[in-house]
């Protein structure tokens, strides 16, 4: 299957590649295609003078000789790849670049702790026809153009030369190290002198996600109300307005540093984790308390929202949205999560428990009317997410609520969302979706380099 785009050819399927041993630098691709001369061949950032011909067979496979595949730096083992076409030069990819930090001296976990989360980003590499290869800032050669990265392969992490990467996938861990001078340098460097395009950098705001969402109607009715955290009035004005509040980190993760505000008989009640409850006869008292626990980081006060309960316990629900091989959003999981017994949040690592919406919604007609809900929601917020995101976002994370009356609330969008969902074994084939859904929407911006790289360079890396 191709189709002719203007200036150039894309074939979106994947062909095997087969190493051939002949001395001549050339390509012997599948002889039902009729492509234009060729006389430069690429694989990455890498090019080589070389020639390409039609095999006298229809196998789909690609054949490659030994020489060539050497300068290009194509893997031995076997892998499918995909090819593009234009004005002469042919692209064999696309070599994926997952972009973090954290790396250790032990061949046998890379990563440490995160190695097997990092593993699961190759059970279908082969099958969607990119090269995927997991890299940070040491193990970039500038000089050669190429990266010393890791791969997971037939149960083993082995490690590989390749060419710097058609694109990449930001999987910095956290914002400490986002904000390290030589990350930003490196991310800088390989966007503008090589023009990758590279998506999910950074992290989200939730006043900024907040203050882009409330401008929009289409996104504002999501909305709990949401002000920053930095005085005592706005604290007052909150609690005269709702009874129910949320205090969090404008930049946290993972429930911590949340605190949780009721007020009732003219009493406050704060809550930090289960079963500490703290009771304050006054907002300047509740103020001063909050004021010494949040002074290390920018806070928010948001409006708390009553949401269904399973068993007296809070429920919420983490939808995953991805970008596809059109470039188009399209939800890829959809999960239940209940808070711990009187947790305040419903984070795994805080207590809380993951569970399905047939769990949750048993009765088939409901469950249909509450996924369209939050699919609608999820679809909605992510593409004007997109529009306004400071660089390419492809996939995004959010926590959603779902009040007594059935309306759904935006609690949290993350653009590098986790995957401790995952774990649970109904949910797990979700993961394998999303990142088939991942790669093919790489494949989706190397054929945007390939076609109109002045443009993408203009658009998605200098705005």
């Amino acid at each position: 299957m191709y189709y002719l785009m203007k200036g150039g050819t894309c074939m979106y399927k994947a062909y095997p590649i087969e190493i051939l041993e002949n001395g001549d630098d050339i390509l012997i691709y599948p002889g039902k295609l009729k492509l234009p001369h060729i006389h430069t061949i690429s694989f990455g950032s890498l090019s080589v003078r070389g020639k390409a011909g039609r095999s006298n067979s229809n196998q789909p496979i690609i054949k490659i000789s030994r020489s060539l595949a050497e300068q290009l730096k194509i893997p031995e083992f076997p892998v499918k790849l995909h090819m593009f076409v234009k004005e002469g030069q042919l692209f064999l990819g696309p070599v994926v670049g997952i972009f973090t930090e954290g790396f250790t001296s032990f061949p046998d976990s890379p990563l440490g702790t995160r190695s097997y989360a990092f593993s699961r980003y190759f059970i279908h590499f082969t099958q969607a026809g990119i090269l995927p290869v997991i890299f940070g800032v040491n193990h970039i050669h500038w000089d050669q153009g190429i990266i010393t990265g890791y791969i997971f392969y037939e149960n083993k992490w082995r490690q590989l030369e390749v060419p710097l990467p058609n694109v990449i996938y930001d999987r910095i861990p956290n914002r400490k190290v986002e904000n390290l001078p030589l990350i930003q340098n490196v991310k800088k460097r390989l966007q503008e002198e090589y023009a990758i395009p590279w998506f999910n950098p950074g992290f989200f705001s939730k006043l900024e996600v907040y203050k882009l969402l409330n401008k929009n109607p289409e996104t504002k009715i999501y909305l709990p109300e949401t002000v920053p955290f930095t005085n005592r009035r706005q604290l007052e004005t909150m609690l005269s307005k709702y009874n129910f509040l949320y205090i969090k980190p404008d930049s946290g993760s993972h429930g911590n540093g949340i605190f949780r505000i009721r007020t009732t008989g003219g009493k406050i009640y704060i809550s930090e984790r289960e079963n500490h409850l703290i009771r304050f006869a006054s907002v300047s008292r509740a103020f001063s308390f909050l004021e010494k626990h949040t002074n290390i980081t920018p806070y928010l006060i948001q409006q708390g929202i009553p949401l269904i309960t399973r068993e007296h316990r809070t429920v919420d629900f983490r939808l995953h949205t991805n970008r596809n091989a059109e470039g188009k959003w399209q939800v890829t999981a959809m999960a239940g999560k209940v808070a711990a017994r009187n947790g305040i949040t419903t984070h795994i690592l805080s207590g809380g428990e993951v569970i399905t919406l047939e769990q949750l919604f048993p009765e088939p007609e409901q469950n249909k009317k509450i996924r369209k809900k939050l699919a609608d929601a999820s679809l909605t917020i992510s593409e004007h997410l997109e529009t306004s995101a400071d660089g390419i976002l492809g996939e995004i994370g959010f926590d959603f609520g779902i009040d007594k009356k059935e309306k759904v609330w935006l609690l949290e969008a993350n653009a590098k969302p986790g995957r401790l969902i995952f774990k649970h074994p109904e949910i797990k084939k979700y993961e394998r979706y999303i990142n088939r859904t991942l790669f093919h929407f790489t494949i989706y911006l190397t054929e945007r380099v390939v076609k109109q790289p002045e443009q993408l360079f203009k658009n998605l890396i200098l705005q």
